[in-house]
């Protein structure tokens, strides 16, 4: 990939006659007189996701009557939090007294 010098935008690349790189923005081209190399490759690696609630966020105390999606008990801890922006509803986060599975209701 190539970016362009003066606006920073990515070169597209056009053979037209000879081959060369350009910018949709700017007027920048580039010819390339000689066989484009790929001179790095970089490796992806995926990280793991950290959970938005742990346990130790929903305090034991506040229950309520929710079904657990794994087990079908009848009663969960939870707790509200706000965790996107302020004009959107706040998230619920249960927690399973049987089975102590996390889950969400928006």
């Amino acid at each position: 990939m190539e970016f362009c010098p003066t606006c920073g935008n990515m070169l597209r690349y056009e053979r037209r006659g000879g081959s060369r790189f350009f910018c949709m923005t700017c007027p920048y081209i580039a010819c390339i007189k000689r066989q484009v190399e790929i001179k790095k490759k970089q490796l992806l690696v995926k990280k793991p996701l950290d959970p938005v609630v742990s346990k130790e966020d929903i305090p034991k105390g506040d229950e309520t009557e929710a079904v657990c999606p794994r087990c079908n008990h009848d009663r969960a801890y939870f707790k509200s939090m706000q965790i996107r922006s302020a004009d959107e509803p706040e998230s619920r986060f249960y927690r399973c007294l049987k089975c102590e599975l996390t889950w969400r209701e928006e």
